[in-house]
C-alpha cells in the first residue's frame, strides 16, 4: 500500500523570517538541497528559497513503504503548509522536475510559478527503473557512483571543479538504499504524457544542451504543452543547478 512520505524543508537563501514569496527547489534522484545552494544564493533578492528533500535524501526521513510521484507532490504541499505559505513557486530538477510537473497538473492553484529542469513527462523506461532498484537493494547506492559522473556533468566541469563533483557523488552514496529504490519504482510508475497538455499554469522548461537523460525528444511533450516556455542551457548536462548555477538562476529570474 502506498504511503505519503514526510519531507523536510531546509532554508537555503533569502529571509530567515519567512517574509516574501517562497521558492521551493527540488533536486534529482540521489541529490539533495545542497545541490541548489549556489543557485539559491543568486535568487535570494527575489525569493525565500527552501530546498525540500526526497525520502531518504538529504534532511528527509527514510522511507519504508512504496509511494508514487503523486505522494511526493502531496508531501511537498504538506511541507509548504508547515512553513505557513499558501502559494509558492517551484523549481524541480530531474526527479524534482517530475514532482513539479505533478504539482502543476494536479494542484495548479497552489503555484505562483513552475520551472521544470532536466526532466520530462516520462523519465526513462519502467524496466530500467525496476532494474536500478534491484541493483541498489543488492549493492547499495554507492555502486551507482562510477556511472553517474559522465551522465551528470560535462568533462570540462568535472576537470574544472572536481571537489563539487565529488561532493555530489558522495551525496548519492550517502542516500538511503531502500528510499532510493522506492524513488526508482515511483519514477517507473509515473507517466503524464497524456496529461501534460492539460496544463493551466505557465511553465518554464529548462534543458541542458548535452543532457543524456532529459533529451529534447523526452522533453518534447512538455515543451509543446500550452503555456510552456523553453530554455536550453549551452554546454550543460543533467545536473544543471550544480554545473551552471548562474545560468539556472538567470533563467528562473527571467522566466518565473
Amino acid at each position: 500500500m502506498a504511503a505519503q512520505p514526510v519531507l523536510t524543508a531546509t532554508p537555503l537563501a533569502g529571509s530567515a523570517e519567512g517574509a516574501g514569496e517562497l521558492l521551493v527547489v527540488l533536486a534529482s534522484l540521489g541529490g539533495s538541497h545542497e545541490d541548489w545552494r549556489a543557485a539559491a544564493e543568486l535568487l535570494a533578492d527575489r525569493w525565500q528559497v527552501v530546498g525540500i528533500d526526497h525520502p531518504g535524501h538529504g534532511a528527509s526521513a527514510l522511507a519504508e513503504d512504496p509511494f508514487a510521484i503523486e505522494d511526493l507532490a502531496a508531501g511537498v504541499l504538506d511541507a509548504v503548509d508547515a512553513l505557513g505559505h499558501e502559494r509558492f513557486a517551484i523549481a524541480g530538477l530531474s526527479l524534482g522536475g517530475a514532482v513539479a510537473q505533478e504539482l502543476a497538473i494536479t494542484w495548479p492553484q497552489r503555484l505562483s510559478g513552475v520551472a521544470v529542469l532536466c526532466s520530462a513527462p516520462r523519465i526513462g523506461e519502467p524496466s530500467g527503473w525496476r532494474d536500478r532498484a534491484v541493483v541498489v537493494r543488492r549493492s547499495g547506492t554507492g555502486s551507482l557512483v562510477g556511472g553517474l559522473a559522465e551522465r551528470w556533468f560535462t568533462p570540462a566541469f568535472t576537470a574544472a571543479d572536481p571537489d563539487t563533483v565529488g561532493r555530489v557523488l558522495a551525496g548519492v552514496a550517502a542516500t538511503d538504499d531502500e528510499s532510493y529504490a522506492l524513488c526508482c519504482e515511483a519514477l517507473g510508475g509515473w507517466d503524464v504524457r497524456d496529461r501534460i497538455a492539460g496544463l493551466t499554469v505557465p511553465v518554464l522548461a529548462v534543458r541542458g544542451e548535452h543532457d543524456p537523460v532529459a533529451t529534447a525528444e523526452a522533453m518534447r511533450p512538455l515543451v509543446q504543452a500550452p503555456g510552456v516556455t523553453s530554455v536550453v542551457l549551452p554546454g550543460v548536462r543533467h545536473q544543471a543547478a550544480v554545473e551552471a548555477p548562474d545560468a539556472v538562476a538567470a533563467a528562473l529570474l527571467a522566466g518565473l
